[in-house]
């Protein structure tokens, strides 16, 4: 039996990038794989393909994961799908990077909004079934940066930081039930975002590098 047999992962963000690595590998263990993601277009369907040549049941769902009212129509149709979930990954994620004297209050907003709110939307929305199922696992997908600050992205790293102390409380709140909750604070990994980084972030993460390499 593979280690996640019979479970249903819900992925927010996940039709490229980091959160579509995570939905192979859970599917590679056996779990159904319900997705998410702004739109549901051809790069999302060859996604969903994907994760389904595992042999397990995926669906990629359209919904604005910053939305609250989405995000709980969203989980409601994914219940009505795949009857459970059993783990919640928060990935959803963007950059809108600038210095602190020149960031706008949309570029502030968009990027505490879309990164943060987004988890506690998701959050919000599965913890009742979670509880009644009297398990889950709840995943914060944070960032480094979330720890150690880094130049050009006061916006994104107050997000991540944010995301490390929801997963704490969470996991407070909701230990006694039998359910987990933990955050994940990668470096920095190629992908389709940060390709969009301007060379200045990108000099200053490869500062943080001890042996220079990146």
């Amino acid at each position: 039996m593979k280690l996640l047999e019979g479970k249903t992962a819900v992925i927010t963000g996940a039709a490229r990038g980091i959160g579509k690595a995570i939905a192979l590998k859970f599917a590679s263990e056996g779990a159904n794989i319900a997705f998410t993601d702004l739109v549901i277009d051809e790069n999302a369907k060859a996604t969903e393909a994907e994760i389904a040549a595992y042999g397990v049941k995926a669906k990629g769902y359209a919904s604005n994961a910053a939305n609250y009212e989405e995000t709980h129509a969203v989980v409601a149709e994914i219940m009505k799908d795949f009857g459970r979930i059993d783990i919640l990954v928060n990935n959803a994620g963007i950059t809108r990077d600038g210095l602190m004297m020149r960031m706008d209050e949309k570029q502030w907003d968009a990027v505490i909004t879309v990164n943060l709110k987004s988890a506690f939307n998701f959050i919000h929305a599965v913890t009742p079934i979670m509880m009644r199922q009297k398990g889950g696992s709840i995943i914060n997908m944070a960032s480094v940066v979330g720890v150690s600050g880094n130049a050009g992205q006061a916006n994104y790293s107050a997000s991540k930081a944010g995301m490390i102390g929801l997963a704490k409380s969470i996991a407070k709140e909701l230990g006694s039930r039998g359910v987990r909750a933990n955050a994940i604070a990668p470096g920095f990994i190629i992908t389709d975002m940060t390709a969009k980084l301007s060379d200045e972030v990108k000099a200053e993460w490869a500062k943080q590098i001890p042996l220079r390499r990146g």
